[in-house]
């Protein structure tokens, strides 16, 4: 799936769990390893790591499906 820039998405991590991001650059689920998304929601907390509103989260495919929102 294409993804654009400035796209809101919804993101199932499975390290991370649900959390809520905007893509910071344009990518390709299917064909680009990792995504540019920057975190869209207070906090977010992942097995060593915390994350604000605005942080680079780091996600993978294989490892994080990606759903744009309306």
């Amino acid at each position: 799936m294409k993804i654009r820039k400035g796209d809101k998405l919804r993101i199932d991590d499975n390290r991370k769990g649900i959390f809520f991001g905007i893509a910071t650059e344009d990518f390709d689920t299917e064909e680009d390893e990792w995504y540019e998304v920057a975190l869209d929601q207070e906090i977010l907390g992942g097995m060593s790591t915390t994350w604000v509103r605005g942080d680079r989260v780091p996600c993978r495919r294989g490892i994080s499906k990606v759903e744009v929102m309306e």
